[in-house]
């Protein structure tokens, strides 16, 4: 019986090569996309799994946001670490902390070669208790237990050594300290939610520091990682964490810090705090993604239902014979289930190698590292398999249903209606493949509307042609005015300033006490560090009070200029807010501090988030070294090459032992939407998909439908009907069909992308001209498809249709 079912399936796939290459195509091509999908969401899943312990291991993140101001940072102090480890030891069986001196490079030296390294770590040796970091060469037991010692990346080993031994090898921190590699680690798996390439013993940082840490529980630059023992529950720990706080926090924080354990394996796609290591990925894009793939594969699906029951009548003599020759309806359905997986099985042959063609593109389009071994995961074989029945048997289901229901004295009597009973059935399928493939072409157009709203809406500061120069740790805030003023001098340079954090991206925040609030209760705003020129070189608007100045050397001492949001905060209107008391009560505390003007709100985070009060302090000599981390550089347009040149002469004549390092503000910020554009890229390409292989079952089926009305238009074409007329006789039906698909999908589209960008705190407004155009699209789309069938039909010689009735 099987053999013969599999003869049948054969013979049936042969005769009618043109509708079984359309059926393959777009099974293929629907699989194609939920393979790649079901890869992309098990490498997300995957992220941080590749550590042993990583079920035990937790982030330590803090909150300590009142109303809405303050922070939410990934990282903590230094002493929370070692603090958890003591005051809790039923619980806490290691902690280990990273330490990057929060600038985005390091100068590494070796010999006669230098660079500017972005991965650089100084770790607690227990990191090899925590984390599953396999060395190629020396003991992880000791390799990070001294001060001056550094293992790294096979990579780095390479870049720096060559096919040298490296152990023991010098490699010079800053200019300043000599490290010895004492270890090489294994090439990090893509799915770890940072990268580290070198990374220092903390014991080296004690000894920089004179022989000790910092104790403040102010200060948070520490990402801390805690394993918890065998059993022991996160939440029965963080119970314990208010008196924790209480213990130790500072008084300005013990009725405001908040402390939470983090589970490692969820900071990839569920964490979006302040001070991320390395920008997160979203949990939303996963369910995009695999929504978006299971739509092409439905509309694959609907197309072999149109065809299978469209054309039930070139198979109902099958029907008659076998049901004659005494099978039961149930064997039917089972015959032609089993076509249908045996369809969908070849459409699963060629889905696998579409995936292994198009993989390197798919993974340029989302920014991933994705691979393929089907020998090594049992997950994607159980997959592979279980989408291939699945799609055979929801494909078929109904075909199978209905083609059994064919009553044999009709069928071979030949008094069954062709395809008559399935038309509204039909109709229904065209209408929803049609809806989901505009939903998506709705959804392409608002996300990347979005992302061009992310990338140039005014954010308050101008972005364009600001060059940041990294100093911290270089000598060159020593050094600042004579370095600002040279650099002043250069070609093509407007202004100059140096500030703290990367203005647009990152933030601080520090303690302040507004006049008329209460002495007990001080405020954790955000602040920006700056220099002298900051509001001229990102051209800001003081709308009251005024700029800091040169002519007024006290405003090192006691000034401050805040946001509008901070006088909003406050009750003061902008104007009264000038003159206000504006005490610093944290580690920089000085009672003094006055405002002196109110800069126009802007962006000093993404658009990610609402605009927070906001403090701009100007740096006095003191905090200039610590507080003075880049140098903004107001470029006018012209000869940037020029000015480039001469502002990596100048660096060489103030750090010569350090490369000229820089990034241009505006592609720094774009980094921050990175997941947008992904997410942008991977909807056209799935739009474009969707509609292909709807547009290749509605072909099929004007195809089908010109074929069967062949008498009647050539009975027209005799009477007079004209090719146009005929055309839209054939085409009309279609066009309603697409019509109704856009009443369906216009609402679908608005209400999911209308929550989509209720997660940012600044987005565009739906335009409605993307669903206009989205419908006229699909429907052009459709008309084309559909119009060739029918213009080659109308043309048809009418004697050579009738001659064949």
């Amino acid at each position: 019986m099987f053999k013969n079912y599999l003869k049948v399936s054969i013979r049936n796939l042969l005769r009618h090569k043109a509708y079984s290459m359309i059926n393959l195509t777009g099974l293929a091509i629907g699989m194609a996309c939920c393979l790649l999908m079901l890869l992309y969401v098990q490498h997300e899943l995957s992220f941080d799994r590749h550590h042993d312990n990583a079920d035990r291991i937790y982030r330590t993140v803090g909150d300590s946001k009142i109303n809405g101001v303050g922070e939410e940072p990934a990282s903590a102090p230094f002493p929370v670490g070692p603090t958890l480890e003591s005051d809790f030891p039923d619980a806490v069986e290691a902690t280990a902390r990273f330490f990057n001196f929060q600038t985005p490079t390091i100068s590494i030296e070796y010999e006669d070669r230098r660079f500017n390294e972005r991965h650089f770590f100084m770790v607690d040796s227990s990191i090899f208790d925590i984390f599953t970091i396999p060395l190629l060469v020396g003991n992880p037991e000791t390799a990070l237990d001294r001060p001056n010692s550094v293992i790294i990346s096979e990579e780095i080993a390479r870049k720096y050594f060559g096919d040298e031994e490296p152990l023991g090898k010098i490699l010079r921190f800053e200019g300043q300290v000599d490290l010895s590699v004492t270890g090489v680690m294994k090439k990090q798996p893509s799915t770890a939610h940072f990268q580290m390439e070198l990374l220092a013993s903390l014991a080296t940082l004690r000894e920089m520091w004179g022989g000790n840490l910092p104790t403040t529980w102010y200060w948070n630059p520490c990402w801390t990682y805690v394993l918890l023992n065998e059993g022991v529950s996160s939440k029965s720990l963080e119970a314990q964490f208010p008196d924790f706080i209480q213990k130790y926090y500072p008084a300005q924080l013990k009725d405001k810090a908040k402390l939470f354990l983090q589970p490692l394996t969820d900071i990839h796609l569920h964490s979006h705090l302040d001070f991320e290591i390395e920008p997160n990925s979203d949990i939303s894009y996963v369910y995009i993604f695999t929504v978006t793939a299971i739509f092409i594969l439905l509309i694959a699906c609907i197309n072999f239902m149109n065809l299978a029951t469209a054309r039930s009548a070139n198979r109902s003599r099958e029907v008659g014979m076998r049901k004659v020759l005494g099978a039961y309806r149930f064997q039917l359905i089972k015959q032609f289930l089993g076509e249908s997986v045996f369809l969908s099985f070849i459409s699963l042959i060629l889905a696998v190698l579409i995936v292994q063609i198009a993989l390197p593109a798919f993974n340029n389009l989302s920014g991933r590292e994705l691979s393929v071994n089907y020998l090594e995961n049992g997950v994607l074989l159980a997959a592979l398999f279980l989408i291939a029945v699945g799609v055979g048997l929801a494909a078929g289901i109904y075909p199978a249903l209905f083609l059994s229901t064919f009553q044999p004295v009709k069928v071979l009597k030949g008094s069954l209606q062709s395809g008559a009973k399935s038309s509204l059935f039909r109709k229904v399928l065209v209408v929803s493949q049609f809806a989901l493939s505009i939903i998506l072409i709705i959804a392409t157009g608002i996300s990347y509307q979005q992302l061009e709203y992310l990338r140039n809406e005014k954010l308050g500061f101008d972005q364009e042609q600001v060059l940041m120069i990294p100093i911290f740790r270089t000598g060159v805030p020593q050094q600042y005015e004579a370095f600002s003023n040279q650099v002043a001098r250069g070609p093509n340079v407007a202004s100059v300033t140096g500030i703290y954090k990367v203005i647009g991206s990152k933030f601080d925040t520090d303690s302040y006490l507004p006049e008329g609030h209460p002495a007990d209760e001080p405020i954790q705003f955000p602040f920006q560090m700056v220099q002298h020129d900051f509001i001229e070189t990102f051209n800001m608007e003081i709308i009251a009070g005024r700029n800091f100045s040169r002519d007024f050397p006290s405003d090192k001492a006691d000034a401050v200029i805040i946001n509008e949001a901070a006088a909003r905060h406050m009750g003061w209107s902008n104007e009264n807010a000038v003159g206000k008391k504006f005490a610093n009560t944290g580690p920089l505390a000085n009672p003094n501090i006055r405002v002196i003007g109110v800069v126009k709100d802007f962006n000093f985070a993404s658009l990610h988030h609402t605009i927070q009060p906001f403090v701009v302090d100007l740096a006095d000599s003191n905090a200039t070294n610590f507080f003075t981390r880049y140098v903004a550089v107001k470029l006018l347009p012209g000869n940037t090459e020029a000015t480039l040149d001469y502002l990596k002469g100048t660096w060489e004549q103030f750090v010569p032992n350090r490369n000229f390092d820089y990034f241009f503000l505006d592609d720094d910020l774009n980094q921050l939407y990175k997941a947008e554009e992904n997410l942008g890229r991977i909807f056209t390409l799935f739009s474009l998909l969707a509609i292909f292989v709807a547009c290749l079952g509605l072909f099929a089926l004007a195809s089908f439908t010109a074929e069967q009305r062949t008498k009647e238009i050539g009975i027209r074409k005799t009477l007079g009907a004209s090719v146009s007329g005929i055309t839209l006789l054939l085409s009309k039906e279609f066009v309603m069909l697409v019509l109704v698909a856009n009443l369906i999908a216009w609402p679908v589209a608005w209400f999911a992308m209308n929550r989509w960008l209720q997660d940012f705190a600044f987005h565009t407004s739906i335009d409605p001209a993307i669903f206009l155009l989205a419908g006229i699209s699909a429907l052009f789309i459709a008309v084309l498809t559909v119009s060739y069938q029918s213009i080659k039909a109308a043309l048809t010689n009418p004697v050579d249709a009738l001659k064949h009735e």
